[in-house]
């Protein structure tokens, strides 16, 4: 009639959940030195997408060293509600590049210091 499956006592379960690569972002040009987690830490707050699928706990940053470039990666179901809702990366602004993203952060941050004094 129906499957059954039996779980050994003792066996560790894995929830299986697929990530999909959907961004990278180069960190080193030229002689550039950028932390990882500032790169990170600007991409969640610049970009609504990544700050949506952060909420949710389905974002993972991935940094292969020797390709000097940050790594986005989501999982299918969330990536793929969170497009929908966002459907680009940085709203109008299109691809960036990491030096457009750090000016556009401090300006940001300029912004929000000089709104919350007055």
């Amino acid at each position: 009639m129906g499957s059954q499956v039996r779980i050994l006592p003792g066996t560790p379960l894995h929830i299986i959940t697929f990530v999909k690569k959907f961004y990278s972002i180069k960190l080193k040009q030229f002689k550039e030195n950028i932390p990882p987690k500032l790169a990170e830490q600007m991409m969640i707050d610049e970009s609504k997408l990544v700050k949506y699928l952060w909420k949710y706990k389905a974002l993972e940053f991935r940094y292969p060293k020797h390709k000097n470039r940050l790594d986005l990666y989501a999982d299918e179901k969330y990536l793929m509600m969170g497009k929908l809702k966002y459907p680009t990366m940085f709203g109008k602004k299109g691809r960036m590049g990491f030096m457009e993203l750090y000016i556009v952060h401090r300006i940001n941050q300029k912004l929000k210091i000089a709104k919350g004094s007055t």
